[in-house]
């Protein structure tokens, strides 16, 4: 950044709030590093950094810590702007099984608040105890836990924003009915930092289930479980999640079980009957070590991509992900999504991603880069919106950000 806008921004921002760093990866997801890094710690600050951006005519990019941002490309000069400092909790109501919290609050310790009521946000995203509750609302990814507790846009009940022009809208409120109207929260919850700088987010909590159980099923081809995963969905009981993996010759379907003892029992022998098979079980620290193994697998590596289509078209699109060299995969069964992990990158790599996006595409799915190198061009990569919808999320765009102040990409 240069000498005078750096002096520039040292005006409207304290020095507490200047020169911070945010993770390395955030560099490398974009394909260039920010000019520096902001931490407002106020909504009035985060107000006048979106007015000297405006006027210095410098992109805002929000985000949490930054280890999880979607690889995209700014078209110019940016800074990053991250709720760090927005981290406390506002209220808590146990008894209502309500959270608002800063946006900048890590997950992990929410949990820690959470633990002695017993409650929990049932998200699981890869790396979920290191996201930021703002961070987690922007991104919309609930996980496959989605199959029973819905998706996390169903559970942000409110929340505080900073429009691209300075604009502060409360949105939302503190109760499960609160909106009359066209709900404008709604947008809010999985723009990815487009629309609003989230400074403060409400959310629904869960009661912490009695149990917890992890069934497993493994088999040498990741072919052969899906119509066991199929079944599974199909089963007439509702699992927590459905997933599975393959990766160095092997493969796992993974079904977690929520409930009471007795009713956890009860449905894994109603499964094993409807599926036709006999899963291996895991409660307490060794099932939670095994999901959250699964969870994460893939974190690390040099490209991770996101497919998906219809659910019934799930055997289609392993087929299309474990053709890829080197892959390894984690397939949500009840949401018709598979993210292919592969762990470095070739000469290839562009042409051979692109070259599953059509394929996928020819399913009527798509695709979305989740982590690459900055070499490669996501635009190759990620499916494009239809005409329509691209017009429409334009027309929301500017009713939120009128100059284009985040992000700098119209």
């Amino acid at each position: 950044m240069s000498i005078d806008l750096t002096r520039s921004i040292s005006e409207v921002l304290p020095a507490e709030a200047l020169d911070l760093t945010v993770d390395a990866g955030l560099g490398r997801a974009l394909g260039v590093e920010p000019e520096t890094a902001v931490a407002p710690g106020s909504v009035s600050e985060i107000v006048a950094v979106l007015q000297w951006a405006g006027e210095a005519g410098v992109a805002v990019v929000p985000v949490g810590t930054g280890a999880h941002v979607n690889p995209r490309r700014p078209s110019g000069a940016y800074i990053a702007l991250t709720a760090r400092r927005l981290s406390s909790v506002e209220i808590y109501e146990p008894d209502d099984l309500t959270m608002t919290a800063g946006a900048g609050a890590l997950v992990r310790d929410l949990s820690r608040e959470m633990d002695p009521h017993r409650q929990w946000l049932p998200f699981d995203p890869p790396d979920v105890q290191n996201r930021t509750l703002g961070g987690l609302a922007a991104s919309g990814l609930t996980g496959p836990l989605s199959a029973a507790y819905g998706p996390i846009r169903n559970h942000v009940l409110g929340a505080t924003v900073v429009c691209g022009d300075g604009r502060v809208l409360r949105l939302g409120g503190r109760v499960v009915k609160n909106v009359a109207g066209f709900d404008v929260l709604k947008p809010v919850v999985g723009s990815r930092g487009d629309l609003a700088v989230i400074t403060s987010v409400t959310v629904r909590l869960f009661p912490v289930p009695a149990v917890d159980r992890v069934l497993m099923l493994d088999a040498p081809d990741v072919a052969e479980l899906v119509a066991a995963a199929r079944a599974t969905a199909t089963a007439p009981i509702l699992p927590a999640s459905i997933v599975l993996t393959s990766g160095a010759g092997s493969a796992r379907l993974l079904v977690r079980l929520h409930g009471a003892a007795a009713t956890v029992d009860a449905e894994q022998r109603r499964l094993e009957i409807h599926a036709g098979v006999a899963f291996q079980a895991a409660d307490g620290t060794d099932g939670m070590d095994v999901a959250l193994a699964a969870r994460d697998s893939g974190l690390g590596a040099g490209v991770r991509v996101r497919l998906w289509a219809l659910p019934s078209r799930l055997g289609e699109l392993l087929d299309l992900a474990t053709a890829v060299p080197d892959a390894s995969t984690l397939a949500d069964a009840c949401g018709g999504s598979v993210t292919v992990s592969v762990p470095e990158v070739g000469p290839d790599a562009e042409a051979t991603f692109a070259e599953l996006r059509a394929e996928v595409e020819a399913l009527g799915g798509g695709t979305r880069a989740l982590q690459l190198p900055s070499d490669l061009d996501p635009a190759a990569i990620n499916s494009e919106a239809s005409r329509a919808e691209a017009e429409l999320a334009g027309r929301v765009r500017f009713a939120f950000d009128p100059d284009n102040a985040l992000w700098g990409t119209p």
